[in-house]
């Protein structure tokens, strides 16, 4: 079975009291692991999974899908998490081959 929840879009559920920006990233729940696929452009997907209950601690998998910055510029707030949080072990990391080239 697969649960995916939107961590970010550029929408919001109103009753959720989430925040939205013009990012994406989703929470992926699969066969027993948990998967964070993109991080959206800023620390809001974070902020958004506490709101839901998520705690990104479980995090198995990090998944950059490509390098845009409304795609890749949270995994610096999500280091800064893991390290406020004190998570021991980092969670295994997929990106694009050119997710952190310089854009133009």
């Amino acid at each position: 079975m697969l649960k995916l929840t939107v961590l970010v879009d550029n929408n919001t559920l109103i009753d959720k009291y989430l925040t939205a920006e013009p990012g994406l990233s989703f929470w992926i729940e699969s066969d027993g692991r948990k998967i964070l696929f993109d991080t959206g452009y800023s620390d809001v997907f974070i902020k958004n999974a506490q709101v839901l209950g998520i705690n990104l601690n479980d995090i198995d998998v990090a998944v950059l899908s490509h390098g845009h910055n409304d795609h890749t510029w949270g995994l610096n707030h999500l280091v800064q998490y893991f390290d406020r949080t004190m998570k021991s072990d980092m969670p295994e990391m997929i990106a694009h081959p050119g997710a952190f080239e310089r854009k133009r």
